[in-house]
């Protein structure tokens, strides 16, 4: 049987109930980064995602972006805050996570706005965030990323 969300199931779903903790700022953060990602680039990457999986992984990709949107609507709401930017850039973080290294760099553009305030989404498995630049995923120094069963 495989997982709701894929192979990174555990992180999405890290991801996911980490949206509820997010401060009105931190989404004023998310929402702002979001609108600075150029819309041809948020396009190649999607187009990227559709190219390199299967119709049941995207499946699975967008059943955990629409669950992100859903949890973002909620946060927004409660934080009273409006603009759908803020949702498009969870559910795009999400499918990210969902779709993992097979996007390549592409899972930056993806994930950049959300990582803003949720920095662990700055590196898939695999690979160091970019704010630790020359250090290894196993190194002690490196910040914890969202990891399969973490």
């Amino acid at each position: 049987m495989n997982p709701m969300f894929g192979q990174d199931g555990q992180r999405v779903l890290a991801l996911i109930t980490g949206i509820a903790d997010l401060t009105a700022d931190e989404v004023d953060r998310v929402t702002d980064a979001w609108k600075q990602v150029c819309p041809s680039d948020r396009a190649t990457a999607w187009a990227r995602l559709v190219r390199t999986t299967t119709e049941q992984e995207r499946y699975q990709i967008l059943a955990a972006a629409s669950l992100a949107r859903r949890e973002a609507l909620a946060t927004a709401h409660r934080l009273r805050r409006a603009d759908w930017a803020f949702w498009a850039a969870v559910s795009d973080a999400a499918a990210a996570v969902a779709a993992g290294a097979r996007i390549g760099r592409h899972y930056d553009t993806l994930t950049a706005p959300l990582a803003a305030v949720m920095p662990p989404l700055a590196a898939f498995p695999g690979r160091a965030p970019a704010s630790v630049a020359g250090f290894t995923a196993d190194d002690p120094r490196a910040p914890a990323v969202f990891s399969e069963g973490a």
